[in-house]
């Protein structure tokens, strides 16, 4: 997919990506796409986590990312700062906050099987919004995770 430059940061790539990965999981498959490096921040934004190594494509590193797990469970832009967590019984607002390299989120407290959805695609757009370490405030304490480039983040994807 693309997105003419005249009208990016319009919400236009992002409704058309929602409406692709709608009529994909309708049909009972996973959406997986070959992310340009540069844009892998995008689609991370939407929940998509990267796997395998870089391959080049028209002389373009990409990455492989695929959306796994509950299909009602989504992470999507909620403005040009934060994101939007929905599950079929939550709704909740991420303001991540970025300082010297380190991205801080505070979390409210999550269930088991929501945390574990949640927290590698936070890592994932994390690293893709160029943190080098993921701070999860959530009412237990402070998690850290440390975090590779996108080039070279993994993470586990088991949903």
């Amino acid at each position: 997919m693309a997105v003419l430059k005249d009208v990016r940061h319009k919400n236009v790539g992002s409704k058309l990506l929602r409406a692709a990965i709608s009529k994909i999981q309708s049909a009972g498959n996973t959406p997986t796409l070959g992310a340009q490096i540069t844009a892998m921040r995008f689609y991370a934004n939407h929940g998509f986590l990267p796997e395998g190594p870089i391959f080049d494509d028209a002389g373009i590193p990409h990455r492989t990312m695929t959306l796994t797990g509950d299909p009602k469970k989504t992470l999507m832009p909620l403005d040009a700062e934060s994101l939007r967590f929905d599950t079929p019984t939550l709704l909740v607002a991420i303001e991540p906050h970025t300082t010297d390299g380190e991205m801080r989120i505070n979390i409210l407290r999550l269930s088991d099987d929501e945390a574990s959805w949640l927290t590698p695609r936070l890592c994932c757009y994390a690293a893709t919004h160029g943190a080098y370490s993921l701070i999860l405030e959530i009412p237990e304490g402070e998690v850290r995770f440390p975090l590779d480039p996108p080039e070279r983040f993994a993470c586990s994807s088991e949903d």
